[in-house]
């Protein structure tokens, strides 16, 4: 089945569901394990970026992406960060036979150094760290 990306009534009048939006169909274009990797996806992902006065809600139903302006019922996964970081971490390197994030790359050095500065706040249950993992996977373009 080919994934789907659909905005929900407003999204798309929010800059940084567009954004999420395009970033998803174009690394999914671009990569047929990522196809893989999103059917296997459950759950709702909170992105704020308080830089921009934004959120929005990603619920992945294996293989079908929602974006919502917004953040729409109770996140699995919650990332705050500035939109720099957001966009930064779609550059996270990552390991090319499990896709985990590679520590030695440069992206991935400063993003877990903004992390650790609390630039970037990351909140999920542990039982939510393989969707986290998966979305990381799935939103790095490198």
């Amino acid at each position: 089945m080919e994934p789907s990306i659909v905005l929900a009534p407003g999204a798309s009048e929010s800059g940084l569901c567009s954004m999420l939006a395009t970033l998803i169909r174009q690394t999914l274009d671009e990569d047929a394990i990522k196809k893989k990797v999103v059917g296997r996806m459950i759950g709702r992902i909170a992105i704020v970026a308080p830089d921009l006065d934004q959120s929005l809600t990603l619920l992945f139903e294996g293989g079908r992406v929602e974006l919502y302006a917004g953040i729409v019922g109770i996140p699995d996964i919650t990332v705050r960060a500035n939109a720099e970081w957001i966009m930064k971490m779609s550059l996270i390197e990552t390991t090319p036979r499990l896709h985990l994030p590679d520590p030695r790359g440069k992206v991935a050095r400063e993003v877990f150094g903004a992390s650790r500065a609390g630039e970037i706040e990351v909140h999920a249950s542990p039982a939510s760290v393989p969707l986290l993992l998966r979305f990381t996977h799935l939103m790095s373009v490198v």
